[in-house]
């Protein structure tokens, strides 16, 4: 393989990794956002026990 091919593989990499983290931060966020959500709502209906 020459140096181009080289390159591309490692920005394919660099890219796909990326969207990878990404993808995964967004899903976290999305999780302690419900997470959060339901502990708030659990908290309001506290006294009705």
């Amino acid at each position: 393989m020459n140096g181009l091919a080289w390159t591309m593989l490692v920005l394919a990499g660099m890219v796909g990794a990326l969207l990878f983290a990404t993808v995964g931060a967004i899903l976290i966020a999305l999780l302690l956002a419900n997470v959060s959500n339901r502990l708030t709502r659990d908290d309001e209906h506290h006294g009705d026990y």
